[in-house]
């Protein structure tokens, strides 16, 4: 079964850590992948230039697309930033689709008005010509109108590539990720922590004024030197959406976790490991972090297996994409 996965992602950002990750469960399962993105097999462009990465993407996919046999492939995948330009191709070749939407527009300004336009015509296009949805969460699946096939493909994590972490008797607290100014993460340091921040993003600098600051590297063997992963997500309805990998990622590696309440962290609501507060309550996360780091290195640990063990359980990559397996397997040709 040969599927196309088109993307505007480039291999070494972070948030491709999903797509790997979903694409190696579906390997798993027999799919063969080919990749349509700025660095994958079928190349395209995507320009760095404020404001023309989206058209230059499009139309660059429009093209590309033009050009390709796709009597091939039995699917593909497309994520909502390519829906304006592959639409087109894939309905000439007969080719069933599936729209992939793991990233809402999260930006402010004249930037998140532009995203959130492209993002409604995506969709728009897709509730009329797509053979089916993946959402990354329960909200985003029960938020919208859709009456074909759907499937939830939550955040998982590679289990494998995670070790637990050794903990600290002075407890490290750690957010790694995007580094953007959307994410408020100074509101941390306005709390009163020192915390861990690792990752790429334009607040990069300003943060690094105010906590240790890293760039993006291996997140696993520098997760196992910490104690608390924290994800404080600001009060935005975008991030009701959200299934945070970094929480997936935290739990592998053996850490306790304070997260905001996301619609992708309910199914975890009473695991013992994981404290969930409100979006943008700040008080809240404060009170809660407060509260692990004046726990006692021995009962971090056990809270730490017990999140390792969840992850083991429930957050391998091979059990998030069951739904969209089955999907795949319902809409290809």
């Amino acid at each position: 079964m040969r599927l196309l996965w088109i993307t505007h992602r480039r291999s070494e950002e972070m948030s491709y850590a999903s797509r790997r990750g979903i694409a190696g469960a579906l390997e798993a399962r027999g799919w063969s992948i080919e990749w349509m993105s700025p660095d994958g097999q079928h190349r395209v462009e995507r320009s760095t230039r404020l404001g023309r990465g989206h058209r230059s993407f499009t139309r660059s996919v429009s093209t590309t697309l033009a050009k390709m046999d796709l009597k091939g492939f039995s699917a593909a995948i497309v994520e909502w930033t390519a829906v304006a330009g592959a639409t087109k191709s894939l309905s000439a070749a007969g080719l069933p689709w599936v729209i992939m939407d793991r990233s809402p527009p999260v930006s402010t300004g004249v930037v998140g008005w532009l995203q959130s336009i492209q993002y409604r015509k995506a969709w728009s296009m897709a509730s009329q010509l797509a053979a089916g949805r993946a959402v990354k969460s329960p909200h985003m699946a029960t938020s919208q109108e859709w009456n074909g096939p759907s499937a939830v493909v939550p955040a998982g994590v590679s289990i494998e590539h995670f070790r637990p972490a050794s903990m600290n008797e002075d407890p490290i607290i750690v957010c790694h990720g995007s580094l953007d100014r959307e994410r408020e993460l100074h509101r941390l340091v306005e709390m009163g922590f020192q915390p861990y921040l690792f990752g790429a993003g334009n607040d990069a600098q300003r943060l690094s004024e105010l906590t240790r600051v890293e760039g993006a590297g291996p997140v696993a063997q520098r997760l196992a030197a910490c104690d608390i992963g924290v994800m404080h997500l600001p009060a935005r309805d975008v991030w009701k959406h959200a299934s945070p990998l970094k929480v997936a990622e935290f739990a592998a590696a053996g850490l306790p976790v304070v997260a905001s309440e996301v619609s992708g962290l309910v199914r975890y609501r009473d695991s013992d490991w994981l404290k969930l507060i409100p979006l943008g309550d700040d008080g809240a996360c404060q009170e809660a972090l407060l509260e692990l780091c004046a726990l006692s290195l021995e009962q971090r640990k056990r809270l730490g297996d017990s999140a390792r063990k969840e992850a083991q359980d429930s957050m391998a990559w091979t059990h998030c994409t069951e739904d969209l397996h089955a999907m795949l397997i319902e809409v290809k040709r």
